[in-house]
């Protein structure tokens, strides 16, 4: 049976909206796919009503294949602490 991976929806947590710039950058440089959205959000870390911290969410679709007729079959690899999945 073939399989074939269309798109991707990735979150990432990153420190600033610099860093998230940086990484749309990042991410529209990709030979195997293309960035087709990309959004960022900024969240607080409160406690007792008070900012602590600030970070940035971020969400970024990348396309690698056409759907009706695909023509190249992509792999995701995840690792953790080494281990590929």
């Amino acid at each position: 049976m073939d399989t074939y991976l269309i798109n991707a929806t990735n979150t990432y947590r990153v420190a600033t909206v610099d860093d998230a710039l940086a990484l749309r950058e990042k991410l529209e440089e990709l030979e195997n796919g293309e960035l087709t959205s990309f959004s960022y959000t900024t969240k607080y870390i409160k406690v007792k009503g008070e900012i602590v911290e600030e970070y940035q969410l971020v969400k970024a679709k990348i396309d690698f294949t056409p759907e009706k007729d695909p023509e190249d079959k992509i792999e995701a690899n995840y690792s953790y602490a080494g281990v590929t999945f």
